[in-house]
């Protein structure tokens, strides 16, 4: 009959699952602020700098379209000259 606990029985377990639960938690707050340090800069400067650049190249799109409609113009006003 044993009426002494052991110090060694169990013990590497629990310390190794102990020594995994704070790693796996560290990990897991390290990628939660990561990922939320992601979605910060994607929504603070490239959805921005996307919708600038888009709006400059509509504007310059827009640009173009209307000088072909001014060089269609000037064609059909030849033609009826």
């Amino acid at each position: 009959m044993v009426k002494e606990k052991s110090t060694k029985t169990g013990r590497p377990f629990q310390t190794a699952g102990a020594r995994l639960d704070d790693v796996l938690g560290d990990a897991s707050k390290r990628i939660e602020e990561e990922t939320q340090t992601l979605i910060a800069y994607i929504n603070n400067e490239l959805v921005p700098a996307i919708r600038e650049h888009s709006s400059t190249g509509l504007r310059i799109a827009s640009e173009k379209l209307k000088q072909a409609a001014d060089m269609m113009d000037a064609g059909k006003k030849q033609k009826k000259s």
